[in-house]
Parts: structure tokens; sequence; C-alpha cells
């Protein structure tokens, strides 16, 4: 062999080597990375619930506070004494009027107060008057105040009107005072 084959051989030999040695190196690189991530991920996953419950403090049953005493209030009047049956009747009356009254502007109870009027000689005027006296009298004097009721409640405005009146709990309230 000649001086210039064995020079080819150690220049092949030394860069197998070199990429050899560069290989080698990644590799350790990587598997450090490998177990430095893996450790990280162990310590993050490690908890208290590995530790054997011989080792862990008592679990502690939870406690309810304590219920405070409330103490029953009397009723408090803003007068010395509740209102008379007789104020409570004219306050009702008063509050189904002012109820009744923010419905009255409209063209269907205008035209349901004058078919009132009309069927009971002008003894009812309006809602508030129906609401406030016993209704079964009122239609056993005037039947024709039934009639009335039906037909404007076919309007499915009216109608709105009436649940939206009938539903306000100041208004229900009041009647129920009225009737008693």
């Amino acid at each position: 062999m000649s001086k210039t084959s064995y020079l080819l051989m150690v220049l092949i030999v030394a860069a197998l080597s070199y990429m050899g040695a560069a290989r080698l190196h990644e590799w350790w690189h990587l598997y450090r990375a490998e177990h430095e991530a893996a450790a990280q991920q162990a310590a993050a996953e490690f908890s208290f619930q590995q530790v054997p419950l011989s080792l862990a403090a008592p679990q502690a049953e939870p406690v309810e506070p304590p219920v405070k005493y409330q103490p029953q209030l009397p009723p408090i009047y803003l007068e010395d004494t509740p209102l008379s049956s007789q104020t409570q009747q004219q306050q009702a009356q008063q509050t189904l009027a002012s109820i009744v009254e923010d419905f009255d502007q409209t063209a269907d109870m205008q035209s349901f107060n004058l078919a009132l009027q009309q069927a009971s000689n002008g003894e009812v005027n309006n809602l508030a008057d129906l609401s406030s006296q016993d209704l079964g009298q009122l239609i056993q004097k005037n039947p024709d105040i039934r009639l009335v009721i039906k037909q404007h409640l076919n309007n499915k405005e009216f109608a709105a009107k009436i649940d939206e009146i009938f539903s306000n709990p100041q208004f229900q309230q009041s009647v129920k005072q009225l009737q008693e």
C-alpha cells in the first residue's frame, strides 16, 4: 500500500470517528433531556395522596356553623294601633280605583265601562265598582252584566288588559279586603 492509501484510510477513519462522536454527543443530550422531563413530570404528579394513610393527618369532619337565635319580632305599625276596618276598606277602594284608572283611558275599557253602566242601570260605572261589590248579587240584580263581560272578553286586547289588572297583587289584596 502506498502512502496515499494510508492517508486516505486515516482520513476516512477520522471522518467516521468525528461523525460517530457527533452522533454520540447528540444522543447524550436527548437522553438527558428526556430524563429531566420525566423527573419534572414525576415531581409534578407527586401528591400527598400517595402517602400512606398511617402517615397522613386524620381527616377532620366538616363543622357546620352554629344557628343564630332570631327571636320572633312583634309586628311594627307606623301608627300606634292597626288601621280600623273602615280605613282599610277605604284604602282598598282607593287602590282599586287607582289601578283601574291606569287602564280606563283605552278605547276598549271605555266601551266596557259604557256597556257596564247601561247593563246595570248606572249602578256600576267601571271595573273598580264591579270588583268592590259582591259580584253574585250584582249579576242577580242585573243579568245583562254577565253578557257584557262575556262579550268584551272575546276581544283579545281587552282580555289581556283584564289579565294584567287581575294579576296585580295589590289589586287581588284589595278585592279580597273589600269582599270580606
